[in-house]
């Protein structure tokens, strides 16, 4: 049994032991995941001396791989003998850290993080609040910054910055700092402090605690109870790290920004494991140690099965993961390629048509964990073996498409669907000239790579109709798409009509949007994307809607 022992620590020595190497965040933690409003929050409820929570600490005499970046500080691991690892409280000792220790000039920068900024936090003397400086603000009297606050010299220079402002409110501004100073300085944090020498017995602690409270991704969950390091205390296996290059490995196939749980079903599919599985804590040891001596071992093979998926997708339209309709396709392909590195003619073709029947029938909007799980192994381990498959088991392909989407919104997958059939006509320049990978602005801008055509409807439904989208050709323009259009009159006809159509607008709806009916050029517009959309439908052998009046689509979250 672990001895428990807790115990109370000022911030200021939770930070110093930090940066000392003291106190230390194992790799089998999860990264610094909070939102900068979170950060904030933190920092209010210490000035008003509430309580934050206790961290709970193991201590041990052994190695064990630990982080060197403490948000954006450097801190040291060449502190020798006994080492508290983090359990529970990565995110708060991150934030304190990374906000209130300023790196010094000798120490290596930081070149990696997302958002460097959330680090530079300033108090509010005036308003008594903490915040994040807005880009371009410079700092006023009333600014105090948080990386200064526990260094006696810097916080005496900045209190003598603020006296000689000659502000009328210096004084009571750094009266105001002053006690900030002492509320940090004097505020203390529980700490539990666990003595266990196998790191099996913290790793399993660790998971558990973190079940219970944050949310822990199933990526996370899995990349902790599998992690094992030899007696050196080197990482024997870090899947955290594997996820981390093959999302860099698909990055260079614009498919990066992937959730990394679908990679992680994407080994287990290799696997032939439970996808779904929620409860990784209670995986006995047995099945744990047979899942860390797995995963190694199928990470290659994954890797080259998802890009083979990639490459697919990109073949029939799919260029970036933000126009994929479900992510469960990728992992259902990657199931398949998993099997069969060199598919048929006619194995193509299938996948094509189940990709597109998926996509318009809405198949994983309210996906069933047993049900996608079928289909998951079926394509695994049978369609991949079919040399001319033509039906499944787990999933019919004669389901007639959902309707039409009444309303423009990417968060939708018929929407997502709609906008790959949009993309397919390759939308022109002015000038004719095709725009040239017309996705990367998806892919880059996401819904801001669409603009409305006409800001006046009298029609709500068509004003929000996917009829008033059309691709911003020049992102930099921010006028309304309609001006771009209207130069069209001067362009000879046969440019005209080839540029309007690239952009799925009917030729005769132009005298339309010239002559200011807004809502006919739309009610025109919409019905002819309902045709294209009908023949695309067709031409991949997907059944079309009994009626296509269009209705309103859910928002697919997965």
């Amino acid at each position: 049994m672990p001895e428990v022992r807790p115990e109370i620590v000022f911030i200021h020595e939770l930070v110093r032991d930090v940066v000392a190497g003291k106190v230390r965040i194992p790799k089998f933690q999860r990264p610094f995941v909070w939102r900068r409003d979170q950060m904030i929050d933190l920092l209010g409820s210490i000035r008003l001396q509430y309580p934050i929570g206790s961290l709970l600490v193991w201590e041990a005499d052994v190695p064990l791989a630990s982080t060197e970046w403490v948000g954006p500080v450097w801190v040291s691991l060449n502190n020798q003998g006994i080492a508290s690892h983090v359990l529970d409280g990565q995110q708060r000792l991150s934030t304190l850290v990374g906000v209130l220790q300023k790196p010094r000039g000798d120490q290596i920068a930081r070149t990696d993080l997302d958002d460097p900024e959330r680090w530079r936090i300033w108090f509010n003397a005036r308003t008594k609040n903490f915040e994040h400086p807005k880009s371009g603000e410079e700092m006023q009297a009333w600014h105090f910054p948080l990386w200064k606050l526990m260094d006696t010299i810097e916080f005496l220079e900045e209190c003598r910055r603020i006296v000689d402002s000659g502000h009328p409110e210096s004084g009571a501004f750094v009266a105001s700092i002053q006690d900030l100073s002492r509320t940090f300085n004097s505020y203390k944090l529980p700490v539990i402090r666990i003595k266990s020498t196998k790191l099996s017995q913290a790793v399993d602690i660790f998971a558990r605690l973190n079940s219970k409270g944050q949310t822990m991704s199933a990526d996370q969950m899995v990349s902790a109870l599998s992690y094992a390091e030899n007696q050196d205390g080197q990482p024997l296996f870090n899947l955290a790290e594997k996820i981390d290059e093959l999302i860099n490995r698909l990055d260079d196939l614009d498919f990066g920004g992937i959730d990394r749980t679908i990679v992680l079903r994407a080994f287990l599919t290799a696997l032939g494991e439970d996808i779904y599985r929620t409860d990784w804590t209670r995986l006995t040891e047995d099945k744990r140690a047979e899942l860390s001596k797995g995963l190694p071992a199928v990470i290659a093979e994954t890797g080259d099965a998802l890009e083979r998926a990639v490459k697919f997708l990109h073949g029939i339209g799919v260029q970036t993961n933000r126009l994929l309709p479900y992510a469960m396709q990728l992992i259902v392909l990657c199931a398949f390629f998993l099997r069969c590195a060199s598919p048929t003619e006619a194995q193509l073709k299938f996948l094509r048509q189940w990709f597109w029947v998926s996509s318009f029938t809405a198949r994983f909007a309210s996906s069933n964990p047993s049900r996608d799980g079928y289909l998951v192994a079926e394509f695994r381990d049978e369609v991949s073996q079919i040399a001319e498959p033509t039906l499944l088991k787990n999933m019919r392909l004669d389901v007639p498409a959902e309707p039409f989407p009444a309303t423009f919104d990417m968060r939708s997958a018929r929407a997502r669907t709609l906008l790959l059939v949009i993309l397919s006509l390759a939308p022109k320049h002015l000038d004719g000239a095709e725009v040239p990978e017309p996705w990367r602005r998806i892919a880059e801008h996401g819904p801001n790579a669409t603009g409305k055509l006409l800001a006046t409807v009298k029609s709500k439904e068509l004003a929000s109709s996917p009829a008033n989208r059309i691709l911003r050709i020049d992102l930099r323009d921010r006028s309304q798409a309609k001006n771009w259009l209207l130069k069209l009159a001067e362009k000879p006809e046969d440019v005209r009509g080839n540029v309007l159509e690239s952009h799925g607008i009917p030729y005769d709806a132009f005298p339309l949007l010239m002559s200011g009916d807004a809502d006919a050029f739309l009610r025109s517009r919409r019905d002819y994307l309902i045709q294209i959309e009908k023949s695309f439908m067709e031409s991949e052998g997907v059944v079309p809607p009994p009626d296509l009046e269009p209705k309103l689509s859910a928002i697919d979250t997965e």
